[in-house]
């Protein structure tokens, strides 16, 4: 079974940013397949919004490993649950630079905790990458 689990945090990001985006990204490229994850990551400079999606047990993994990283704090689930088929599935991590125009859209979705923004930001994303 599939399921897939959205979040945004905070950024703890205060030095070496891109060298830690860069890390980030690079752990997920190999990590992800292995696990059968797949997904997008945005970063605002102030603020991470990751969309992941695959095996529950992947998906779990993933969780823990990411409640645990110091690279950002306040992490607000704004959905998780089972689903048929990949929303990305093209993608160990799609990933669209800094986005800081998306800033107040991630604020705004830790508020309201309100997904459908962030997901159509995704969507957009990864549709005009194809």
């Amino acid at each position: 079974m599939l399921a897939t689990w959205l979040y945004v945090s905070a950024s703890a990001l205060r030095q070496n940013v891109d060298d830690e985006i860069v890390s980030i990204r690079s752990i997920a490229q190999s990590r992800n397949p292995a696990l059968g994850i797949t997904g997008v990551l945005i970063f605002s400079g102030h603020h991470f919004a990751q969309f992941l999606e695959g095996p529950a047990a992947g998906l779990e993994i993933m969780k823990v490993s990411i409640c645990r990283d110091d690279r950002h704090t306040g992490i607000l689930t704004l959905q998780s649950h089972p689903i048929e088929q990949r929303r990305y599935g093209r993608w160990a991590l799609a990933y669209s630079g800094w986005a800081t125009a998306i800033d107040n859209v991630l604020s705004d979705a830790m508020r309201q905790r309100d997904a459908r923004e962030i997901l159509n930001y995704m969507d957009h994303f990864v549709a005009d990458i194809h």
